[in-house]
């Protein structure tokens, strides 16, 4: 049984967040596309309280976090540093350099963001909720969760 990932609205919008159509391992793929595959990112509870992330939030969604983008899905797994562990799942989409994550399981809080390559690494702007109510916060809590940039690790596991 995975854990469930408890979050407000507005979370990742984590990771999560993130949901987006990848074009990584389809023929004719550029350079420039995002590519399918297992990446990697920490958001450590320091760097998540800094910037104002509630204390429960922080601590129990802190950690190394790895994403599996899979032809159109994505799953977000993490271990926090008090051992709490978690799984959420979504779907993403891509116009052009815009990414747009929408959660299906255990999170909360859509968001779309514009990515940039740099070799294996993914660097994030311009996120935004995709909540038309989403306020001040629920902004913020986007921002601090979906600008920390990944780095590609590994192809998506065969099976």
């Amino acid at each position: 049984m995975k854990p469930a990932r408890t979050t407000r609205p507005g979370r990742k919008a984590s990771a999560v967040l993130v949901a987006t159509a990848l074009l990584g391992g389809c023929a004719g793929a550029s350079d420039r596309d995002l590519r399918d595959g297992v990446y990697e990112f920490e958001l450590t509870e320091a760097y998540l309280l800094r910037n104002g992330v509630a204390e429960e939030q922080a601590r129990s969604e802190s950690g190394v976090h790895e994403v599996t983008l899979d032809r159109g899905s994505f799953v977000d797994r993490w271990r926090a540093a008090d051992g709490t562990v978690g799984s959420c799942a979504g779907v993403y989409t891509f116009q052009g350099s815009r990414a747009a994550f929408r959660w299906t399981d255990g999170c909360a809080g859509d968001w779309s963001v514009t990515y940039s390559l740099d070799g294996d690494r993914v660097r994030w702007s311009g996120v935004e909720p995709l909540d038309p109510g989403a306020g001040a916060q629920t902004q913020r809590v986007a921002e601090v969760f979906n600008s920390v940039p990944w780095t590609w690790r590994r192809d998506v596991p065969e099976g």
